[in-house]
């Protein structure tokens, strides 16, 4: 795994104890992962109101601005921010990573179990502890170790917990999916809102609104975020050259492809393979 300066992993991984001293630059440049201990806390994300409970975690993508509404006198929340450019470099690979992504916007709240709080709450811990042995020859690793555990555990939970309203959503939500199934079948070679709204027989710009209505973001935006997840992949698990994997992803050029990779994650495709030990 490459190499990152302990400087910026704190600038990375932040906790705080109070979800009321979230800043507004926090929610702009981090996931924020909030688990309700005790209490309650009501907030709005955008025009949409939410209400989360004891037992509650709540996962909110970077760039939504939340105004905390009220919360209970005994409150008790536990909060993990994760900036979004480290999670792009260093998230899990997991199939799920993106396609979760796209539900987080409309169903923030994951109502958990006792057994899955505790489970949270312990990987949490873990990682403050590991954030607290800086003297560890493999202090960085067995961090991010500490994270990837964290994610899976997070991606599993929520999985399970929105399992049952995913098949029940609206009209919204059930072309959304439609469009995220799509791109994991077609996005390493169409990369046009207008491919994917023809195959779903809407136009273009319904096809953006219902995007951006179910998860805050366009179709243009997903369109991006799973192609990268699938050039990450390609960079790290296959020894082809960059000229290959530009070819393969239908990029126009390798100097569009590696703008491409440079914008997404702040480092070109050859920096992001040596960063992974691919170098």
């Amino acid at each position: 795994m490459g190499q990152i300066e302990t400087s910026i992993l704190f600038q990375d991984i932040i906790f705080l104890d109070d979800v009321r001293k979230l800043t507004g630059r926090q929610c702009a440049d981090y996931f924020l992962h909030i688990f309700v201990i005790q209490g309650s806390l009501r907030f709005r994300v955008g025009v949409n109101e939410f209400l989360a409970k004891a037992n509650d975690g709540v996962i909110l993508i970077e760039g939504k601005p939340v105004c905390v509404l009220d919360v209970s006198e005994d409150l008790l929340t536990t909060v993990l921010l994760l900036s979004n450019k480290y999670l792009q470099v260093n998230m899990p690979k997991i199939s799920f990573n993106v396609k979760g992504l796209t539900f987080y916007h409309e169903r923030p709240i994951m109502s958990m179990n006792n057994e899955d709080m505790k489970l949270c709450l312990s990987d949490l811990e873990d990682i403050r502890r590991r954030l607290s042995m800086e003297g560890h020859i493999y202090f960085k690793e067995v961090l991010m170790r500490s994270i990837d555990n964290f994610t899976y555990d997070i991606f599993d939970i929520y999985t399970r917990c929105n399992q049952e309203q995913t098949s029940k959503g609206g009209q919204e939500s059930i072309i959304t999916q439609h469009f995220i199934n799509l791109l994991e079948e077609n996005v390493l070679h169409n990369r046009t809102v207008e491919f994917y709204a023809d195959k779903l027989c809407v136009t273009p710009k319904y096809l953006s609104r219902v995007c951006l209505q179910s998860t805050g973001h366009t179709a243009s935006y997903w369109i991006a975020q799973f192609a990268l997840t699938r050039v990450l992949e390609m960079l790290t698990d296959t020894d082809k050259s960059l000229t290959e994997i530009s070819n393969e992803v239908n990029f126009q050029s390798l100097s569009h492809f590696t703008r491409f990779v440079k914008k997404h994650t702040g480092l070109t495709p050859s920096e992001y393979r040596m960063k992974k030990g691919k170098g």
